[in-house]
């Protein structure tokens, strides 16, 4: 089904980085409905806040594909920084932001594109730490957060400027911040452990185990639960955000990477087993999963 525009209603949108297309998954019927062409090793993907605008990262083509949810189909791309990986959209829509995470190690890239929505240009590249690879709005869109191989850089995104940097959290898989923007959730990939951080202090609030080697985390649209993907022991962990402790553990497909919540569930790319898996967000069971194709291996993915 390459090309094929999807069909109406909300959809999971997962960005295939071996097969090079983004899968579509109807939400309610959990089915593959369409595979759409994108560019080269599809990694991060984000959304416009009305959905119909998504923001791709092609780390094997150091652009970014803008597909038109309503079309169904790439209608443009953006170059950018080398390998870009991580993105976000800002709250109000106006820009998205790219961690160009170019190659590692000294004399590799330090730098966030930052791509005007309306145009679909880039108007700006910060500089940040070295090997940035995922990024995070506050919910007012001030605060942009950056994970590097160096630490976690918080940047003013009014300047553009680094505010602070957070040489502990160095090399984080995932960023999220919480619906008030209190708090910033980063995934310790090499520690195994899920960071609590103030975001007004920039202090550790606490360090919770979970999974091993988790890769993204994202909390609930209520704030009160945060899941974080275990990506080499095959989990999602739930993290009670009141009392900051683990609620919870279930097992999914191979690999989980990608993760987003929408309603009461909590979708997952599975890299390895190529699908997404559905876990409802209250029991904290798994629903299913919908296979995507052999090879697809989906890191993000997003509803809209």
């Amino acid at each position: 089904m390459p090309g094929q525009a999807p069909t109406k209603g909300v959809r999971v949108y997962a960005a295939g980085i071996v097969s090079n297309t983004i899968s579509v998954v109807d939400v309610t019927t959990r089915k593959l409905v369409a595979t759409v062409d994108a560019g080269t090793n599809p990694y991060g993907i984000a959304r416009t806040p009305d959905g119909s605008k998504l923001y791709i990262t092609n780390s094997g083509a150091s652009n970014v594909s803008v597909l038109d949810t309503a079309k169904g189909r790439i209608v443009t791309a953006v170059t950018v920084g080398l390998y870009p990986h991580g993105i976000a959209v800002s709250p109000d829509g106006a820009y998205a932001y790219v961690a160009d995470t170019g190659p590692d190690g000294p004399g590799g890239s330090d730098t966030v594109s930052v791509i005007h929505t309306r145009t679909d240009k880039v108007t700006a590249t910060w500089h940040t730490g070295l090997n940035p690879r995922a990024v995070a709005v506050s919910p007012d869109g001030r605060t942009l957060y950056v994970a590097c191989a160096d630490g976690l850089f918080v940047v003013d995104t009014g300047q553009g400027a680094v505010r602070s940097r957070l040489p502990g959290q160095a090399r984080a898989g995932g960023l999220a911040v919480h619906p008030d923007g209190s708090r910033v959730y980063v995934a310790d990939t090499w520690e195994n452990t899920l960071t609590v951080i103030d975001a007004r202090s920039r202090r550790v609030r606490a360090q919770l185990r979970v999974g091993r080697n988790p890769w993204q985390v994202t909390p609930s649209p209520d704030g009160t639960r945060v899941f974080v993907t275990g990506a080499n022991d095959d989990t999602v962990t739930a993290v009670d955000t009141d009392r900051l402790r683990v609620f919870g553990t279930v097992r999914v497909g191979h690999v989980p990477t990608g993760i987003t919540v929408a309603g009461d569930t909590v979708w997952v790319a599975t890299n390895a087993s190529s699908t997404v898996d559905a876990v409802d967000a209250k029991s904290f069971t798994l629903l299913g999963s919908t296979p995507l194709g052999l090879a697809t291996s989906p890191s993000g993915l997003v509803v809209a």
